[in-house]
């Protein structure tokens, strides 16, 4: 059966009768000329000219959003508002270059800048560059001071990966950890010597904010995820603490900025995999999405505490971040609907290091109608709630039951984990998953929910009401009573 109601519909209401809505829907029409708050999605960036023939820097960025290096860059052009346009290009992490960027670029290196024709590789020489090119941020940069910074930032960057991406035991991480805390504690000086939150004093962010911004905040979650070590808001860094308070008010970072699960999910495939301690169990199935974190209940329907949301990032509240999710889907359903079926297609081949890239997997077109009521029952409950009676109504009459038989694919096995959880481990592979290996309507849902990335796809907010509104209908579609 189906009870939802069509995605013109759905158009119709989120645009016309949601602030969050209209408001998207500005903002893309603002961005299809150049204008408009920062975004994923921008293409061109003209800032407060009006010549389009005038933008001299093309920046060349991957397209997930993942690298921490194009987020410099990109960081550093809207900070500046020096008017670009922009190139999406795979890392060699989850897709392949084209021949044309591997022509252009000397072995396709991200991030990369065309300025005056001209190509600039490297994070750092491209920021230098554009700042002898264009007006200089504020303040002006002390060499001496900036090149001890930097030298702080690479001392800084080796204790964390020593604590995170290498096995040590016992005394040995004792001494990483205190190595890296004590690191840490040098920069929280630092900051500590200005009247203002950056690096180099004055109103804007500089340069080496940008540096800093970058690795710390992967730092505090892969440092929190594998170690179980609170960094932010821990009373050690106050202010670190109030720097990335500051960050969290600009809303150019807050546009490039990722979440907690992102970031896990994607580090391993950039600087290898991180090691895990038995006291960080609790908190890395938090932030993975097990132990219910990402279950709906009537008493708080996100369930994201571990990660902080700054005001920012809520600007309409819960239910803005909602509406924001739902039209998403309403936005670009019908690609979702086919990326959901590869969750019963086939993998593709080649394959990736990032553990959940896979550009070339088969979708299974027969689930393309049962995926689509399905998407359209969650977007349903995005707009007006889980706890509206029309909508679970509606959605228990098209999905109760209807998951699967939970038959595992060939070479997959079902086996138990210290703690009690189930987990699947391919013989062939090797491959792990907490989330079945299966071939039904379930998995297909299960598939989007998994690979739902910020900033690529959504703000923080939005990802985390959409994985608990999936998790809702995966419920629903595997309930036998």
């Amino acid at each position: 059966t189906d009870n939802a109601p069509t995605w013109a519909a759905l158009r119709e209401h989120i645009i016309h009768s949601t602030p969050t809505g209209q408001r998207l829907h500005r903002e893309a029409e603002q961005r299809a000329s150049g204008r408009g708050p920062p975004h994923i999605d921008s293409t061109l960036r003209i800032f407060d000219t009006n010549d389009t023939d005038a933008v001299r820097v093309t920046l060349y960025r991957d397209q997930a959003a993942w690298c921490p290096y194009c987020q410099k860059v990109w960081l550093y052009l809207e900070e500046k508002r020096v008017p670009y346009r922009v190139q999406k290009v795979p890392m060699n992490a989850y897709g392949d270059k084209p021949a044309w960027y591997t022509r252009k670029v000397d072995g396709g290196r991200l991030p990369a800048i065309e300025l005056d024709g001209k190509i600039c590789v490297e994070s750092l020489d491209i920021m230098k560059l554009l700042e002898d090119s264009f007006i200089k941020m504020e303040p002006e940069e002390d060499a001496k001071l900036s090149e001890e910074l930097l030298q702080l930032e690479k001392e800084l960057q080796r204790d964390w990966f020593s604590l995170v991406f290498y096995p040590v035991k016992d005394e040995a991480l004792k001494k990483a950890q205190s190595d890296l805390l004590d690191t840490l504690q040098r920069v929280d000086g630092v900051l500590s010597q200005t009247p203002g939150p950056w690096f180099l004093g004055g109103s804007h962010p500089s340069i080496i904010d940008i540096q800093y911004i970058v690795q710390i905040e992967r730092l505090i979650v892969s440092s929190l995820y594998w170690k179980g070590l609170i960094i932010r808001d821990s009373g050690r860094f106050i202010n670190i603490d109030l720097w990335l308070e500051a960050w969290e008010d600009r809303p150019a970072y807050l546009a490039t900025k990722s979440d907690y699960y992102t970031h896990v999910m994607v580090i391993p495939s950039q600087n290898g995999p991180g090691y895990s301690i038995p006291e960080a169990k609790g908190i890395a199935n938090a932030i993975y999405g097990l132990d219910d974190a990402w279950k709906w209940n009537k008493k708080t329907t996100s369930s994201y505490s571990i990660e902080p949301l700054a005001p920012k990032q809520l600007p309409d509240g819960e239910e803005g971040a909602r509406h924001e999710a739902a039209y998403k889907l309403i936005s670009n359903a019908e690609k979702i609907i086919q990326f959901c079926c590869r969750g019963a297609g086939e993998p593709g081949r080649p394959s990736f290091h990032a553990e959940l890239a896979d550009p070339y997997a088969e979708p299974n077109y027969d689930f393309v109608d049962a995926v689509n009521i399905c998407l359209r029952h969650v977007t349903v409950a995005l707009l007006h709630g889980i706890d509206d009676g029309d909508t679970t109504n509606n959605v228990r009459l098209d999905l109760f039951g209807k998951g699967g038989s939970n038959e595992l694919r060939p070479d997959w096995y079902e086996y138990k984990d210290d703690d009690g959880k189930t987990y699947y481990w391919d013989e062939i592979t090797g491959e792990i998953s907490y989330t079945p290996p299966t071939q039904q309507l379930d998995t297909c849902l299960m598939y989007l929910r998994d690979r739902v990335g910020v900033p690529r796809d959504m703000g923080q907010a939005a990802a985390m009401q959409l994985r608990i509104h999936l998790n809702w209908a995966i419920d629903i579609l595997e309930s036998h009573t």
